[in-house]
């Protein structure tokens, strides 16, 4: 069953976070302009008097009510919270595009319009919150992979009468697009990634064939292992221990969530290249859902990878970013993927909000290669 769901926090809620705001012990600090030790003092210092004088949560509210706010109760008895914009023309392409973490829905505020205003191709776009994000249902067990939610989000789909799709993701997204084109093979029409996972092959030399670009883009993993690995360590092994300090502080879980969205877009810089109200507005959801907690879970339940190397048949498009966190070379991805496309473009891991043309035109190029 689908069901409207408008989105209005309540102002007792909105007030309560400002005191909370205001109310923040604030820590010491020895860091550096590039964020070494992790979020700055200062920039979170003026981010808390902007989140509480000038921030309007009511805006970005509005936004994700604009493009159709609706929840759907799932034969688990879980209500899966969604954004979705169909198109006039009932043969349009439908397009399921699937957040990671620490992101959410709003990563595709900007997209939507772009992919729905092209003259190429027409869209029904369908934007779900993973279970346990944002206004989604929370799993009372463990064991919500992105394989689950990939069957979660199938039945989405199907429900809304889309029997086949194109998926596209990045992050956690990614995983579960992937599941979706391994399990729902007849449903998947083709799969667009913005975040490839895959490893050198387990024999021979993991560096042959290899150019010195796609040398040069394995270190972004390394790095991302020496420097930038600790969250998903805690994450994925004590997430309710880390819970309890980050549902009760919004300055603690805004410290945490924007560490990334600096991280993994330009960490050369010592502020956001990404837009402050924005990212507010993800840390304000999870704040006002309190889903921090719940959004860590997927990690546990996905282990490592969240992921599996069989290989799927589906058209495959890979938009690979300068900044990505992981940038494997195309040949490790042929290994899985059935690769028709594949991209190289300047920017971060948020590409959706972050570079929202560029991904667009390479949805949009890859969906025209589909000939559907």
């Amino acid at each position: 069953m689908i069901e409207n769901f408008p989105i209005h926090i309540k102002d007792s809620d909105i007030e309560l976070l400002h005191q909370k705001i205001k109310l923040t012990r604030w820590p010491d600090e020895v860091n550096d302009s590039k964020w070494s030790h992790g979020t700055s003092l200062k920039f979170m210092q003026d981010i808390a008097e902007y989140w509480v004088n000038d921030f309007d949560w009511r805006h970005h509210e509005g936004l994700l009510n604009k493009i159709g706010s609706y929840k759907f109760k799932t034969s688990s008895g879980l209500k899966i919270h969604f954004l979705h914009s169909p198109s006039s023309n009932p043969d349009a392409i439908p397009l399921l595009m699937t957040h990671g973490w620490p992101g959410s829905i709003q990563e595709f505020l900007k997209i939507i319009p772009i992919l729905k205003d092209n003259p190429e191709v027409d869209f029904h776009i369908v934007c779900p919150s993973l279970v346990g994000f944002g206004f989604s249902d929370k799993a009372s067990e463990p064991g919500m992979s992105s394989k689950e939610i990939a069957k979660l989000e199938h039945e989405l789909m199907l429900e809304l009468g889309y029997e086949q799709y194109v998926v596209q993701g990045g992050d956690w997204g990614a995983t579960i697009s992937k599941w979706i084109a391994e399990l729902f093979p007849e449903a998947c029409l083709g799969i667009h990634l913005n975040l490839i996972i895959a490893w050198p092959p387990e024999d021979g030399d993991p560096l042959e064939g290899l150019n010195k670009r796609e040398i040069k883009g394995l270190e972004n993993q390394q790095k991302y292992q020496s420097s930038g690995y600790g969250y998903y360590a805690i994450q994925s092994t004590k997430p309710q221990t880390l819970g309890f300090g980050l549902n009760d502080s919004p300055i603690g879980l805004a410290a945490w969530i924007i560490e990334k969205f600096h991280a993994w877009t330009d960490d050369e810089n010592d502020k956001l290249i990404l837009d402050l109200d924005e990212v507010l507005a993800i840390v304000s959801l999870y704040w006002f859902t309190e889903s921090i907690t719940s959004s860590f879970r997927i990690y546990k339940a996905n282990g490592q990878f969240g992921f599996s190397f069989n290989s799927i048949k589906a058209p495959f498009a890979g938009a690979v970013f300068s900044n990505e966190i992981i940038k494997p070379p195309r040949a490790w991805a042929e290994k899985i993927y059935n690769v028709v496309q594949w991209n190289e473009f300047d920017g971060g891991h948020f590409a959706a909000n972050e570079n929202p043309e560029i991904l667009a035109r390479d949805v949009i190029n890859f969906v025209k290669k589909l000939k559907l």
